[in-house]
């Protein structure tokens, strides 16, 4: 785990190999660490996602530079994906469920998980189907971010074959207090016409920011080398002010992960190997 200054200085934080899955990724071509962070009561939290090795699909706790502990229990990738974790994404700080609300890409659903390592179903996408294509289309979630309305966003990526303008970002908010946001009316449709949806995070001022992942994430994935493939298929960033949906930056290799400060958005750039960043003003 590194820390990363204003300045581009980078430390380490850990001076061991954190946990990670095997075999993970298009092709099961490589190992996969930690895909999300949270810092939750002045301690250290990350998630491994993917599904292959008793180290992956779980939550941990950072305890200091040598050592981590899981929080919640080994995943049995064969057993039925409800109230437990599949494969997961990204994180949000979630009073409301005394923990976190995880993304679930491998269960399409968002998941309450408390501090103890107790999972709970929090939300379960319904799939979807499209015109010349006679398998549903999964509706996945992927990046979460807290609204400055107190409410839960999530996008979604959308699965095979990754039909263009059918991803959306996600309201989710438990307006009745009974611990999921599975009611009527407490998910809704917040940004659509979306594509093979990454990443969202919010800016200072409340402007949503969107990771597309490529124009054509078929190809990216099709097999061969990946990153020259994310090359030739960039996907971009979009900005939606709360009316208009407008792309703040093209050109994108495999974005994959967003963070607005008050005048910057970092890029993470998967495939690319690297981290961008553009004004936001």
């Amino acid at each position: 785990m590194l820390k990363v200054t204003r300045d581009r200085d980078v430390h380490s934080l850990t001076t061991t190999r954190l946990p990670h899955a095997l075999n993970s990724g298009p092709d099961a071509a490589y190992t996969a660490g930690p895909s999300a962070i949270s810092l939750l009561n002045g301690e250290v939290f990350v998630i491994v996602g993917e599904f292959r090795g008793n180290k992956s699909a779980r939550l941990y706790r950072i305890t200091g530079e040598t050592g981590y502990e899981a929080v919640t229990p080994v995943t049995d990738a064969f057993s039925p994906t409800e109230n437990r974790f599949s494969n997961p994404y990204d994180i949000v700080n979630a009073p409301e469920v005394d923990g976190w609300i995880v993304s679930d890409p491998g269960g399409n659903s968002l998941l309450a998980v408390d501090l103890d390592g107790n999972i709970h179903d929090y939300v379960v996408f319904q799939s979807f189907t499209i015109p010349d294509h006679e398998a549903p289309v999964e509706m996945v979630p992927t990046g979460i971010a807290r609204g400055a309305d107190g409410a839960v966003y999530v996008g979604s990526l959308t699965g095979f074959p990754y039909p263009r303008e059918q991803a959306v970002v996600w309201r989710v908010e438990d307006l009745n207090g009974d611990g999921d946001a599975m009611d009527e009316g407490e998910v809704e449709p917040f940004v659509t016409g979306l594509t093979t949806v990454t990443d969202i995070t919010f800016g200072a001022d409340g402007t949503l920011y969107i990771a597309e992942f490529s124009s054509d994430t078929r190809a990216v994935l099709q097999g061969g080398d990946f990153s020259k493939n994310a090359a030739s298929n960039p996907g971009r960033v979009l900005r939606w002010n709360g009316s208009e949906l407008t792309v703040f930056a093209d050109n994108v290799v495999s974005p994959t992960g967003l963070l607005a400060t008050e005048s910057t958005l970092y890029i993470s750039e998967e495939y690319a190997g690297r981290v961008s960043k553009r004004p936001l003003n």
